[in-house]
Order: C-alpha cells, then structure tokens, then sequence
C-alpha cells in the first residue's frame, strides 16, 4: 500500500511539472522589492475588484465563464470561491436575495460523491464532477486575468448550515463524531481532523499548476471561536447600524491552533510539488495588529476594514487585503470611500462583496435587492477600476502612508488617505470637503499636480505646485465629495 501511495505521489509531481514547465504564469507572490504587494506576470500587482458571493463553482447553475468575462471587461482582477464542506443551502440568510450560495439542493456540487437514494455523502469517495468544474473555473480565470482566493473552510455561524454541511454526522457514511459547529474548525473535531486534511491535499495537488490562486485558510474564523479585542467608540452608526459592527474580535486560541495545522498542511503538500502559492489568514473585522503571525502565512485579510487594518501592519512585510465588505446602506460613495482609503493606506487586495452577479444574471447586471446587505453594480465597478488605474499610474512598490505630512489650514475636510514615496510621488486621496487649503511637508521641488475624478476618472485640473522651504500649498476651489490628487517630481 505505501508503495502505491508513493507511485501515486510521483505520478502527481510528474504530472504537475509537465504541466508547469508548459505554463508561463509563475504564481502569484508578494514582491521581492517590497513584500506589501504582490508579483503577477513579472509585474507589480495590486488586486482590486467586485465579486459575486463565493458560489461560481460549488453552484453548477452558475455560468462561470460569463461572470469572469465580466469582471475582466470591468477591470476587476480578483474573485473570491468557497468550496465543498459549507453552502447557504435552503434558506434566504443574511437577507441575501438570489444568493449563488443557495443553490437548487441538486445543484450543489461537492467533493465528495453524494447517494441519490439515502443523500448521505461519502467521504472516502471523490465527486469528480466537483474538481473537473473547479480545475475549468481557475483555467477560465486565467485565462482572464482574474487571481482567485480559494477558500477551504468557514465558520458555519448556526445550526442551519452545519446541518446541511456533508461534515455533519447525519449527512454522511463514515463514522464521525457528533459535533457542535463551533467545534468543527478546531483541534476538538475528533475524527473529522483526518478528512479535512486529505480533502486539502487534494484541493493543493489539484490547483498546484495554476499560478493565479491564492489559499485562504478559513472564511471568518472568528464568528464561532470570538475573542473580543475591542470595542469601538468612533462609530458612524448611520453607516454602521448593527450592534456586530461595533466591535472587533479574533479567533481564540484552538481555532488559531487548528488554523495553523492546515497552514501546515497546505505547505507540507506543496513541499512535494513544483509550486508554491501564498496562504492567506483572515484576522477580524475592522482593525487588529497582528501578535506572533503564523511565519507560513503571506496575506492577512480583514473584512469591512478600516484603513489602518492595513497601515498599523505594514512592518509585518506581508500582504494586507480587504477580501469583504458590505452592510452598508446602497450609496457607490461608503464602499467606494472605504477601497480608497484602504488601498492608499498600504492595502494591497480589496474585495466588494457584488450581489448583482447572481444565477441568470452573471454578467453583474441584477438590480440589488433594498434588503440585500451589500452593494455593487456596473457603476461601481467603473469606480473601483479608477481606482486600479490610479494605483498603477504610480511605482507603488516604493510608497507607504503618510498621512503625517499633510494638514488643512483653511476650508473644510472630512478625512484624507496619503501614500507616498519622499521626494518623488503622492497619491492623495480627499473625502467631503469645501474649498480645502491643504499643506504638505514635502522636499523642495517642482511637482506636477493632477486632480482625478474618482467617479469618472477624468482629470478635472493639472497645475504646477511649488514647494520652498519643505512646505506645499495646494487649494481646491469647490465642494468635494470625494477626489484624487497625484502628485509627482517634474
């Protein structure tokens, strides 16, 4: 029996070199120059887009292909999938309408075979139909331009999912124990530990050539395994009404042990293989400094995040990514606000969460529901891709924040977002202001100044700004909602 394991191991690696050594995408990696972004293509790479919610592939009603050629003729890089042991199955949760993780209960795909007659899973068989379709849905995204997090595990938040889960006692053949969901993503699930780690092994073995994926461990760790870190006073709860909004809290201790043991394993399995992809952590909602990272884990990702999630966490030289956002009231301004700020506060990824991609309407065109708990749309979309595009206007590998070097004198700002290489370039971005006079301590110099509408991406003004004595001013005469300015040395 070790001698087939070992043959069948071999045959893998060989199967993945041949298949490596014909594909020219290395995997996506944090950039040697500058560990805070990433390399894609030989090139420096920041990740931004609006995606659908996680069920492109475990949904087999989803038109995949459509959907990817969508965001890439948007100028969206990024999609977000989650995988087999977790679905929205049979109810209308979170009050998402339409949700593509509530497939028809004959739609759904998994890893493991399915009997028709008694509708219990058995983990000791692969569906095969599951990995042909999730191998179909990275090439397609390759083929778009589109980096793919693949999300192996998520908290089940209550008794519905889990019960619906193929992990749950009474959904399959083996013999596993009877859990509680809080106790399913930990140390304490028994038998379960065993499954999970060769439903990994296959996931890694199976994507190992692709170079656009990134691994992300688990989907809000913290939502069935809380520690309470903070609770924040400086709410806007207009913006943020829920009573969840107003704290932040991370995993507690055996999730962070049971995190760490798949990290372990993810790695141990690429140690076999020709390549090797980054592994992503997701931390809290809001803002956290990280204590005592997991060295294997390369993007720390927050949801809903404030920009100094990203800012406080830049000396950890990995990357820091906002890979969800929602629940806030359907206005392009709150989420649009929130990527620029977070992006020009070091971030490196940014995710919306897009409920107008949905099943029939994969090209991202469904009009939201009111009660839906997020936002998206073409129009947003466009917004985000003025984003990019300013970003990569810039040589941002050799910028970080630098919100110290500016103040308003006169007029009125709301709050600011700056990003800056000393000397030479500065992304500034301005939010709700009235004919702002703002000071920058910048190195003497001649600089070429261009404000971008961030609604249009047209340049509404060019002028030259002269700094003496390491001192700027520059005015801008209206009302803001919200604007760019980039500044750069003549």
């Amino acid at each position: 029996m070790k001698q087939l394991t070992l043959l069948w191991k071999l045959f893998l690696l060989l199967a993945a070199f041949s298949c490596s050594s014909n594909n020219k995408t290395a995997p996506i990696s944090l950039h040697p120059d500058n560990p805070n972004y990433f390399l894609y293509k030989g090139k420096p790479t920041i990740i931004i887009t609006s995606a659908e919610h996680y069920g492109a592939v475990m949904n087999e009603d989803f038109d995949y292909a459509k959907y990817l050629a969508a965001l890439k003729n948007d100028g969206m890089n990024y999609t977000r999938i989650f995988l087999g042991p977790y679905s929205e199955i049979g109810a209308d949760l979170f009050g998402i309408k339409k949700n593509t993780m509530n497939p028809a209960p004959d739609k759904w795909l998994t890893p493991w075979v399915k009997d028709t007659v008694t509708g219990k899973y058995n983990l000791d068989k692969w569906n095969e139909a599951f990995f042909n379709r999730l191998k179909s849905f990275i090439a397609e995204a390759q083929q778009n331009d589109v980096i793919v997090e693949v999300t192996f595990f998520t908290s089940y938040y209550g008794n519905h999912q889990w019960s619906n889960s193929p992990f749950n006692l009474n959904n399959n053949t083996l013999v596993t124990d009877s859990l509680d969901f809080r106790n399913v993503n930990t140390p304490d699930n028994g038998a379960l530990m065993g499954i999970q780690e060769k439903y990994v092994r296959r996931i890694v073995q199976d994507l190992n050539t692709f170079g656009n994926i990134i691994y992300e461990i688990q989907n809000e760790p913290w939502s069935d395994n809380p520690i309470l870190v903070e609770k924040i006073s400086d709410v806007d709860t207009l913006v943020h009404p829920f009573a969840w909004q107003k704290i932040v809290e991370i995993a507690n201790t055996k999730s962070l042990e049971w995190q760490a043991k798949i990290a372990a394993i993810i790695s141990e399995e690429e140690a076999q293989l020709p390549n090797k992809h980054l592994i992503a952590q997701n931390i809290s909602n809001y803002r956290c400094k990280i204590e005592n990272p997991d060295p294997r884990i390369s993007v720390f990702n927050f949801h809903y995040a404030y920009p100094e999630a990203a800012s406080v966490n830049l000396d950890l030289k990995k990357a820091i990514g906002l890979d969800e956002t929602g629940f806030m009231p359907h206005n392009d301004f709150h989420y649009r606000t929130q990527a620029w700020k977070f992006m020009l506060a070091g971030g490196a990824l940014y995710n919306n969460l897009d409920y107008s991609f949905t099943v029939g309407f994969e090209d991202g065109t469904y009009k939201i529901d009111e009660g839906t708990p997020g936002w998206g749309g073409p129009a947003y979309r466009k917004q985000l891709s003025i984003l990019k595009n300013f970003l990569e206007s810039f040589s941002f590998i050799h910028m970080k924040p630098a919100n110290e070097i500016m103040k308003v004198n006169n007029g009125s700002l709301a709050a600011f977002q700056l990003l800056a290489e000393e000397g030479k370039q500065y992304a500034i971005y301005l939010e709700r202001g009235n004919a702002p006079e703002i000071e920058l301590t910048i190195p003497d110099g001649n600089y070429a100044a261009v404000w971008v509408n961030t609604l249009t991406g047209k340049e509404e003004r060019s002028e030259e700004v002269v700094s003496t004595g390491g001192k700027a001013m520059i005015k801008y005469q209206g009302n803001i909602e919200d604007i760019a300015l980039s500044l750069k040395i003549k």
